[in-house]
């Protein structure tokens, strides 16, 4: 006696039996339920080694979300199109099925009674008691039915039940849920009370295919964005990024994706899509930061006389490169270019005693001018900060006697100061620190705008301009004067 298939193939999920079919290629294109799938695959003769044959092969392809997404429409078109009921339940009735559904959940059928009884009937016929055998078989018969009967209604509440638990979840994720989800649900539990045995079969057929699809699709889906994330995390740390944060959250998102926490998931990954945006931005910030220290770098070379102009070309090569989005190529770029520019520096001033002690000079006296400047622009409440922490990196280097990165920074120092200068003058006119000179014009740009400086220096607020102007004594009331005095009257002024 031969094997029926169908034993075998009805044991098997839906997406199995399409595999079967794929390998055999078995068209189940018109295939709505499983039965059809079943019916489709035995008619071919597929003896069940076959089957398992290409269920084990490792070629299981990919589901596409928008594909599953498709199928639902199509497979429960004829439950959406023209419901026979409405796809919500009314209140009342909602409640009494549930609470149906809780009674029947509590009545879990055992066949083990069955099982017994069964090998009862196959022993007395073994020894030849055919009477018993066939009065042992009637009852295991019909507590198999019986139990049977339970079962179905059993094994419906449990569907009907995890269905409704899983829409739940996803409307907790999407906000709303797809109206063909609704009338499915609806369907199945109305035929679950009142519904002939094969409309109660279909519905839930139906229901169980499309959970199982919404599910996959889902799951698709945020494995989906989870892989992009992935992606652009990768891209991110590419430039030097911090993602650690990110990273921590996509994995908490994971765990309640696991969970079935959809809510959690889909809030957990949008914050660690957020926090790696910041991170982002952050290193961002910081290679256009690395940009200036790079050309400070270049000018200290070239004030020792190297030539800097490839590594000036470089540098607006650099600078495309960032502004193009190209951060890992940007920076790399940044990195050889200091080195090389550092390099040429420290060779042209190798062995150079009067050169290196000329610039190390330079330093001093730039320091000496621009860190008071710096710390008045920050009595200010102006953005002194970045000048600062060079003026201690340039001081530290000097005192190393490092030309280069003394010279480096020190160039960088410069930059600030000359880019905060209008600022700084601003806040001295404010506070009167320094005052206009009435009816004189800069001899430059023109135009009335020269302010004195306690100095004794005039500047044009205006070009920049400065000039410097010796002060007018009186001979006769000085020369009454001691050197002190004479020191206290400049101070003063």
């Amino acid at each position: 006696m031969t094997d029926d298939p169908r034993n075998f193939l009805n044991q098997l999920t839906i997406w199995k039996l399409k595999s079967v079919a794929e390998e055999y290629g078995i068209d189940v294109s018109n295939c709505k339920f499983k039965r059809d799938y079943v019916q489709k695959i035995a008619a071919k003769k597929i003896s069940e080694e076959q089957v398992r044959a290409a269920l084990g092969k490792p070629r299981m392809k990919e589901r596409e979300p928008e594909r599953d997404v498709k199928e639902i429409g199509e497979e429960i078109e004829s439950i959406a199109k023209s419901p026979t009921e409405p796809p919500e339940l009314p209140r009342k009735e909602e409640e009494e099925i549930e609470k149906h559904l809780d009674e029947a959940l509590m009545l879990r059928p055992a066949l083990f009674d069955v099982d017994s009884k069964a090998q009862a009937a196959y022993s007395k016929m073994i020894l030849g008691d055919y009477y018993d055998a066939l009065k042992l078989n009637r009852d295991a018969r019909l507590k198999g039915l019986e139990d049977f009967s339970s079962f179905q209604v059993y094994s419906a509440a449990v569907s009907i039940r995890a269905a409704d638990e899983l829409f739940s979840k996803l409307v907790s994720e999407k906000g709303e849920l797809d109206p063909i989800l609704r009338t499915a649900l609806a369907e199945a539990k109305r035929a679950f009370i009142n519904g002939p045995p094969k409309r109660r079969e279909d519905t839930l057929e139906s229901l169980e295919v499309l959970s199982t699809k919404a599910y996959d699709a889902f799951m698709a889906n945020t494995e989906k964005e989870e892989a992009e994330l992935m992606g652009l995390l990768a891209d991110y740390e590419s430039f030097g990024t911090r993602t650690e944060e990110s990273r921590r959250y996509l994995e908490i998102a994971s765990q309640a994706k696991r969970s079935m926490n959809i809510a959690e998931h889909s809030k957990l990954l949008k914050d660690a899509k957020n926090r790696a945006e910041r991170a982002k931005d952050i290193r961002t910030r910081e290679i256009k930061n690395t940009f200036p220290i790079v050309r400070a770098a270049t000018i200290a070379a070239k004030d020792a006389g190297v030539d800097t102009s490839s590594a000036e070309s470089r540098i607006e090569e650099a600078r495309r490169a960032y502004d193009d989005g190209a951060f890992s190529r940007a920076v790399e770029m940044l990195a050889a270019i200091e080195r090389q520019v550092d390099a040429a520096h420290l060779e042209q001033i190798k062995g150079k005693r009067e050169l290196e002690t000329k610039q190390l000079e330079s330093v001093r006296t730039t320091l000496t001018t621009h860190e008071p400047i710096l710390l008045e622009a920050s009595q200010y409440g102006l953005e002194a900060g970045e000048g600062l922490v060079h003026v201690n990196t340039a001081k530290t280097a000097l005192d190393r006697k490092d030309a280069v990165n003394a010279a480096k920074h020190t160039a960088r120092v410069r930059d600030i100061v000359q880019s905060l200068e209008k600022d700084i003058d601003a806040k001295r006119i404010d506070r009167g620190v320094i005052k206009r000179v009435d009816g004189a014009k800069c001899e430059k740009c023109g135009q009335e705008a020269l302010y004195a400086y306690p100095d004794r220096t005039e500047k044009c607020v205006k070009c920049g301009q400065k000039t410097a102007k010796a002060p007018v004594v009186d001979q006769s009331a000085s020369e009454n004067k001691r050197p002190e005095q004479r020191k206290k009257w400049v101070l003063r002024w």
